[in-house]
């Protein structure tokens, strides 16, 4: 996950309570806020990231002029600018801004919504690409217990999580869990996406890499080459990719 940054639908998922306040907000503020963090994302895709930050903190800014600075719908700028912060190895700015966002959704929305393990699992992967990961594995843990609760057990947001933990479990040695995981993020996502995506060959080829270790070389094998045969479909369908 690390070498791809902080997982975009977990910053996109809090946008459809913004999309809800701009319906009740006047002045048009969160439909303006909603355009910007749009922007900004773009602009951050493209690696544009001055550009990027200025437009989030004015969408926060709208934002706050509008319902305050203690409101949840700061949330989706705030997951955007630690997304940011992350690519650019702003580890502590990153680090302050997910702490915030978990708790406006905590003290606005409770401890158990899904926008908070959002928060949880971004803040999760900040200490785990510094090697902090016995800070990492808490926060991974507790945003998979509330996905799952609230979200049920086959949903894709569980896969980001279960990827992760596998990835941190592998950076400790502990291979044998880390497939545990990866077994359960490939079954979710083959479900969710169907055995041809990209996104299965990924998690196809990490899984690989784990068995591997604990001396399944074999399995390992049949999946890296399964791996390999859906990205080259996927490269025949879209030869520009």
């Amino acid at each position: 996950m690390h070498s791809r940054g902080l997982p975009w639908p977990l910053v996109w998922v809090a946008l459809s309570g913004l999309t809800a306040f701009s319906q009740q907000s006047p002045h048009n503020s969160a439909d303006e806020a909603l355009v910007l963090i749009d922007t900004a994302q773009h602009c951050r895709a493209q690696g544009f990231y001055p550009r990027s930050e200025a437009l989030y903190r004015l969408a926060m800014s709208k934002i706050e002029q509008a319902s305050g600075r203690d409101t949840v719908n700061l949330t989706p700028a705030l997951n955007g600018l630690a997304q940011l912060y992350y690519d650019e190895r702003r580890y502590s700015e990153a680090e302050s801004v997910s702490l915030r966002s978990a708790s406006l959704v905590e003290s606005s929305l409770g401890p158990e919504h899904p926008l908070r393990a959002t928060a949880l699992h971004n803040l999760a992967a900040i200490y785990h690409v510094q090697g902090q990961y016995a800070k990492a594995e808490p926060l991974y843990q507790r945003a998979l217990a509330i996905r799952e609760k609230a979200l049920g057990p086959n949903h894709p947001f569980l896969a980001a999580t279960l990827a992760d933990l596998a990835e941190l479990d592998r950076a400790q040695g502990n291979y044998d869990r880390a497939a545990v995981h990866y077994a359960r993020a490939l079954q979710i996502r083959e479900e969710a996406f169907g055995s041809e995506d990209p996104r299965v060959a990924e998690t196809l080829t990490n899984y690989a890499a784990v068995l591997r270790k604990t001396c399944h070389k074999r399995e390992a094998a049949a999946l890296q080459a399964r791996s390999r045969a859906i990205l080259a479909h996927a490269a025949f369908r879209d030869p520009d990719r």
